[in-house]
């Protein structure tokens, strides 16, 4: 009852072990509205692990909904200007709520990311590691502790297209259930293919196919939350997301099998 026509999405991967064939991600589902779903209750259960919550790390997430610059004078030698640690004496810094994730590696609060966010990271952990001020006092071991947390945090946010998206709306007050399923017929059923086609691959060429297929999907619908949040259009920006979650997972199932 779920095929329709040439309209539903297909896989057509050879499955290297049985010699069977596996139907093919077509083209991207084209950045519109899904129509409303009548998907049964029996093809959600099965397509369990593609759900769950590709979450945001929400250790800081809660403070850093501010914004504007986050520099100071510092705690040890009260020069001013002093950011997570101290230009002029190096001592590390207290952690400022007030500092978000973008402002920690000085970009732009935008998707799109240009710049070399990895480098950024490294520098920071360079200043900021715990095990490098092992012999500074309790209190400055203390911030190091928490900044090199926060720091890993908003580098991994910021790494990733789905909780860098999520994020950026969190900024902007826009609440997502990440446990709410899309009832799309037609995305249910791709899901439970590439979950098949994944279960039948017994070859890590057949697999890198198939996961190449699932990223291109993932990146059409991170470049749609881009023109849909640039737009300040977060109805469709959230639709992205939850879209961009099931890609994900996807693509996480045949990271784990290679």
């Amino acid at each position: 009852m779920w095929r329709r026509g040439a309209g539903l999405l297909r896989l057509h991967l050879t499955a290297a072990s049985a010699g069977r064939r596996v139907r093919r991600l077509p083209v991207p589902l084209p950045p519109a509205a899904p129509s409303p779903s009548t998907a049964s209750s029996c093809c959600c259960q099965n397509l369990g692990i593609f759900r769950g919550s590709v979450g945001v790390p929400s250790r800081f997430l809660s403070n850093q909904a501010g914004g504007g610059g986050a520099s100071g004078a510092c705690w040890s030698c009260g020069a001013t200007g002093a950011f997570l640690s101290c230009g002029a004496c190096g001592s590390v810094q207290p952690v400022d709520p007030a500092v978000d994730y973008f402002q920690i590696f000085g970009l732009k609060r935008e998707y799109n990311i240009k710049d070399n966010l990895e480098g950024r990271y490294k520098e920071w952990q360079k200043k900021l590691h715990p095990d490098l001020v092992h012999s500074k006092s309790e209190k400055e071991r203390g911030y190091a502790a928490e900044q090199s947390a926060l720091v890993i945090d908003a580098y991994r946010t910021l790494s990733k297209p789905l909780s860098r998206a999520l994020y950026l709306l969190k900024l902007d007050g826009i609440h997502v259930d990440e446990e709410k399923t899309i009832n799309d017929p037609e995305l249910l059923m791709e899901m439970m293919e590439i979950r098949e086609a994944v279960n039948d691959a017994s070859d890590s060429q057949t697999l890198e196919k198939i996961q190449s297929q699932v990223k291109k999907k993932l990146e059409t619908w991170s470049q749609f939350f881009q023109e849909a949040f640039e737009m300040k259009n977060f109805d469709r920006a959230v639709e992205a997301t939850q879209r961009m979650r099931y890609y994900e997972r996807a693509v996480e199932e045949t990271v784990k099998k290679l």
